[in-house]
């Protein structure tokens, strides 16, 4: 994608934009970059101008897609103050955003076979990803609270967040995970007694 102008920026935000009601209608198998140029209302030649390749615009939606969850997330975790809150609170956005993402689960429905490689056996770049972000707030709320989580075993912690929101996502199980009931039991009896044996091992 080229660097520039507000100009320039503000295509490449058009064509994702597009991009993004592209691969909802259409899932990633028919998704074609004549597509996301009818519909962002600009020149094939344009769209290419700013990614050449089609797997380059699908990437950088992902990228796109992932900086909007994480700044969500990082708004919506911001005002807790205990670490048991913080953990519920952020993992029942990050299940609620992404069981409502539009092109999540336009792909799980029509292109399973496409999305959930990279979800599970083929998982790695994402859950990289998402753990290398989880793992920050991990590390703050080591050193704010004080929880006795050696150096070494804040990213492996991160990365047991990461497994459960996707296997929350992708899982349906007995767990009441549509109301505010379902998830303060959570907190209550699995959450916040994980959050206290850690201080006192401490």
């Amino acid at each position: 994608m080229r660097d520039g102008t507000s100009e320039t920026d503000a295509t490449a935000a058009r064509i994702l934009v597009a991009a993004r009601r592209v691969a909802e209608e259409f899932g990633l198998r028919r998704f074609t970059m004549d597509e996301v140029a009818r519909q962002c209302d600009i020149s094939r030649v344009t769209v290419y101008r700013y990614f050449p390749r089609k797997d380059e615009l699908i990437r950088a939606l992902v990228l796109e897609e992932l900086r909007l969850f994480t700044e969500e997330a990082d708004k919506v975790v911001r005002g807790e103050t205990t670490v048991d809150g913080t953990i519920v609170v952020g993992v029942r956005f990050c299940v609620g955003y992404l069981r409502g993402h539009a092109v999540l689960n336009r792909l799980l429905r029509t292109e399973p076979e496409v999305i959930l490689p990279h979800l599970t056996t083929s998982g790695g770049p994402v859950l990289a990803m998402a753990t290398g972000w989880i793992l920050e707030h991990v590390r703050r709320e080591i050193d704010v609270a004080g929880l006795a989580i050696p150096p070494e075993h804040a990213e492996p912690f991160a990365e047991l967040l990461v497994r459960t929101v996707i296997s929350l996502v992708l899982t349906p199980g007995t767990l009441d995970l549509d109301s505010d009931e379902g998830w303060e039991r959570v907190r209550r009896l699995y959450v916040a007694p994980f959050v206290a044996m850690l201080r006192r091992d401490g």
